[in-house]
């Protein structure tokens, strides 16, 4: 790690991490229930929490993407008193392909700029993960079966940053995820 903590201040982030993991699960659990909109109040408090860890141990560019989780809990919560159609969708492998090709060259150019210009810790990965996290939370909300795929590869990266940058119940929380994602992308209602 870059910087020396005391074992009052890991004692501290442990707690803060512990606290994001349950936040996030109460939310999951909150989700999968039908808990909505009161769901989204402990999806915005994990995201929170667990960006300002991502920031203190500089994963820079997934402390932005939990920012992004936080406003998107409020979006959440204001899109659940709205009627929803859970249709599901698909596309062409082009437009598939398509969206890969961008999201693959969004992720390069934004780990470019985070290995040049900032001090995040693992820029490439940082990015992979921020990226394509976005997009697949865009594929989700439009109901395309192919966000787990997504999840999948985005999961299991996750697992391995949070693990590097010292945040074992993150990256525990990303490995509960990614069994969930493989669930769903069996047991999707096609």
């Amino acid at each position: 790690m870059s910087r020396s903590l005391s074992t009052s201040s890991i004692s501290r982030e442990r707690a803060m991490e512990g606290l994001a993991v349950l936040f996030s699960l109460a939310y999951t659990w909150g989700y999968l229930k039908g808990w909505t909109p009161w769901c989204f109040i402990p999806a915005a408090l994990g995201a929170a929490l667990l960006g300002h860890l991502c920031w203190l141990r500089n994963i820079k560019a997934e402390a932005a993407l939990q920012a992004f989780y936080v406003g998107f809990a409020v979006y959440g919560a204001w899109l659940s008193g709205m009627a929803q159609d859970w249709t599901p969708q698909s596309a062409s492998l082009e437009w598939h392909l398509t969206a890969l090709g961008l999201t693959t060259i969004a992720t390069a150019s934004l780990g470019f700029i985070m290995k040049r210009y900032t001090t995040s810790a693992l820029p490439w990965t940082d990015a992979f993960t921020t990226v394509f996290s976005i997009w697949a939370t865009w594929l989700m909300v439009h109901n395309h079966h192919a966000n787990w795929a997504y999840w999948i590869a985005i999961d299991a990266v996750a697992i391995v940053l949070y693990a590097k940058r010292g945040l074992p119940m993150g990256a525990a929380l990303y490995a509960i995820y990614l069994v969930m994602a493989v669930i769903g992308w069996f047991r999707w209602d096609v």
